[in-house]
């Protein structure tokens, strides 16, 4: 019954590029310490992060890099989840976001990078700034979108409704909410999408409205896309080292195999905004 040199992952969308830089992170620390890595995804699903969870336990990781499924905090479950994590028996690191977990802590600070954001494109003289973000109930929509009305505050912008789109962290969703704001009579000069997904819908949508142009709003979206690299395309964004992300995560776990009784940390990473465009 001894644990295994395997350590676990769970994250959203294993399909996900953001996900997939934040694996080369967590595998360039792994690999040093002869670590072998099990990963999972909950697709932002309960039910789905419970069976990955369980899997792990049966798997008898060593450690475990996790990123929640959803706001287990606001939903009044998270005791439930902290005893399913407690008998799990090995240290884990929660990942890119914190409802409250006892354990070791690694993210950005979403909510201070979207204000900036907002910020940036209000002295450039915007003052209808749109958003696209997730639904209500995800921890990180309700970390972002309060960047968003702290942003327009600091900005002297009043809020409007109107403005806001909500719809699910995929690409599917971010075309479909993008085409619903291009067809209403009042139309932003600014757009911030709140994940890459959401991005390259807004991305699709757009050049498609105005054969092939992405400049119709002035753009920032949350997460760097290699795609605009590659073809040379100015990009705005929020950038989020993902490799970071997994690289500390990895470090903390390994620290705290290696120490366990210390005092857990909280870690928070940069996102500085990077604009090409404004």
């Amino acid at each position: 019954m001894k644990s295994s040199s395997t350590v676990g992952v769970i994250v959203p969308e294993i399909s996900n590029t953001f996900f997939g830089e934040l694996f080369s992170g967590v595998e360039e620390i792994t690999k040093r310490h002869n670590l072998s890595l099990l990963y999972s995804g909950n697709d932002n699903d309960m039910d789905t992060d419970y069976k990955a969870l369980d899997m792990m336990k049966m798997q008898r990781v060593r450690g475990l890099l996790y990123i929640p499924a959803v706001n287990y905090s606001a939903l009044g479950v998270l005791d439930k989840l902290q005893r399913k994590l407690d008998r799990m028996n090995c240290p884990i690191v929660c990942m890119d976001r914190d409802i409250g977990l006892k354990c070791d802590i690694v993210h950005f600070d979403d909510q201070s990078a979207v204000r900036k954001a907002v910020l940036a494109l209000a002295n450039e003289g915007h003052r209808k700034i749109a958003i696209i973000i997730g639904d209500k109930e995800n921890i990180l929509s309700v970390q972002r979108f309060e960047g968003y009305l702290e942003g327009l505050k600091k900005a002297g912008i009043p809020y409007d409704e109107d403005l806001v789109f909500r719809g699910t962290y995929t690409r599917v969703s971010g075309y479909q909410v993008t085409k619903q704001m291009i067809a209403k009579s009042k139309q932003p000069t600014a757009v911030i999408t709140c994940n890459n997904l959401l991005s390259k819908g807004y991305i699709q949508a757009v050049c498609e409205h105005t054969h092939g142009k992405t400049d119709m709003y002035t753009h920032i979206g949350l997460d760097e896309i290699d795609m605009m690299q590659y073809l040379g395309i100015p990009y705005n964004c929020i950038q989020r080292d993902a490799y970071e992300l997994g690289h500390s995560a990895a470090e903390l776990l390994i620290k705290r195999l290696e120490q366990p009784d210390e005092t857990f940390q909280h870690m928070i990473l940069n996102s500085p905004l990077v604009h090409q465009t404004f």
